[in-house]
């Protein structure tokens, strides 16, 4: 599995990110791209161009319509035939960040869309959802590790998660 976490720049230093978790936990599956507006990954635009990186992103509109919609279980075991995986990018930003983030970034609003189906509400307990049913970007790292089958990697980052919330801070543990 190869996840991008495509960072809004305000969500590098704030201490209720949890982006950060999946990253320290699992850096051989997610990686940190920081977005930019004006100067964006050549790599991840070509990606989405080709259909080699999906969007976890709800469709929002009529436009939407025309994206693949791609359920987590059909990219779970990768190409057969090449024996490659799709790159899946999360927004890791705030509901109102990640709708900008789309909203100005081309490469973003052409990419297929990658449809997770959550069995359960947020239990984020440090920022207030604003969107009915998201997810923050730590809950949607663990139901993809769920739905592809790395049940022991998505237990340890529930482990995190929870500890997280609990502390009501950063990864940085108290002494």
């Amino acid at each position: 599995m190869n996840i991008v976490l495509l960072t809004h720049e305000r969500e590098l230093t704030r201490p209720t990110n949890t982006g950060q978790l999946a990253l320290a936990h699992f850096p051989q599956y997610c990686k940190q791209l920081v977005w930019s507006r004006i100067n964006p990954d050549k790599g991840l635009q070509q990606a989405c161009q080709t259909g080699e990186a999906l969007l976890l992103f709800p469709a929002t509109s009529n436009v939407d319509s025309d994206l693949a919609l791609i359920s987590a279980d059909d990219i779970a075991q990768g190409d057969a035939k090449t024996g490659t995986q799709k790159s899946i990018i999360i927004l890791d930003a705030t509901w109102q960040e990640a709708r900008k983030m789309v909203r100005q970034s081309p490469y973003l609003q052409q990419a297929n869309r990658l449809e997770l189906q959550a069995t359960q509400d947020s239990t984020y307990q440090l920022r207030r959802n604003q969107v009915q049913g998201g997810l923050c970007t730590l809950e949607c790292v663990q139901l993809l590790f769920s739905q592809a089958g790395l049940f022991a990697q998505a237990a340890q980052l529930g482990d995190a998660f929870a500890e997280f919330n609990r502390r009501g801070q950063s990864i940085n543990p108290i002494d």
